[in-house]
């Protein structure tokens, strides 16, 4: 089921138009046919009623049961030198129900804030599309970039992906009564001693991912998808 975000609602029909008409468009979606809409944190099953050059109308069907994550698990990702390699995390953190994604800079990674910054539209939308692609029904929050230096753990549980340093198994985490998790994952080449050794020092606790040291990208897709799953989120 294709699925789109509507530009407003009146009684039981949505309207489409601007970018998502014309996603509609490609999809070559007739009048008559299903599809998703997402709206107020809800997701609807939809006939397309109406379809010209300016707008297609969606009238409701049902509303389709989903589930939104007990755990809030915040994603402090260090920016990658490949830039295009950080959508990607955007979009498998979409998909696996962070709450939040927070851009870091490290001593290797990607370093120039006013560029990160101007990047930021573009990560919003490559998680809008990862929501339609998932029937993921509420927003990722990507923030500003924030600094290694300045981060306190602001979780109930606050753990930094480390394959370096002989850390906890992350299957043998206890995630019982844990309500929210924050996640720091390096960039290529991992952490300095001396950045896991702040961490560690104001409470992180040193996590690993094994048997092999994994591409940034890679580390926070499992690391996510792992608690995740492992909090029965």
């Amino acid at each position: 089921m294709h699925i789109f975000f509507p530009e407003s609602k009146k009684g039981t029909q949505f309207s489409i138009s601007g970018e998502e008409l014309k996603h509609l468009f490609v999809r070559r979606i007739q009048k008559g046919e299903k599809v998703g809409i997402i709206w107020e944190n809800k997701l609807y099953l939809c006939r397309v009623v109406e379809k010209n050059k300016k707008k297609a109308l969606c009238e409701i069907e049902e509303e389709i049961e989903t589930k939104i994550p007990k755990l809030r698990l915040t994603l402090y990702q260090a920016v990658t030198l490949e830039l295009k390699t950080f959508e990607t995390i955007v979009q498998k953190a979409t998909e696996l129900g962070a709450a939040e994604l927070v851009p870091l800079i490290t001593e290797r990674s990607f370093r120039r804030r006013e560029v990160i910054l101007k990047k930021m539209d573009r990560w919003k939308k490559v998680s809008r599309e990862a929501m339609k692609q998932s029937g993921r029904t509420y927003e990722l929050s990507i923030r500003e970039p924030a600094s290694l230096e300045d981060l306190e753990p602001p979780s109930d549980l606050n753990i930094l992906l480390d394959n370096f340093y002989e850390g906890k198994p992350i299957g043998s985490l206890e995630l019982s009564g844990v309500e929210s998790v924050s996640v720091v994952v390096g960039p290529e080449g991992g952490f300095s001693r001396e950045e896991g050794e702040r961490l560690r020092s104001k409470g992180f606790l040193s996590v690993k991912l094994e048997p092999h040291v994994l591409r940034a990208d890679t580390a926070a897709t499992v690391g996510v998808g792992i608690i995740m799953n492992l909090a029965g989120s």
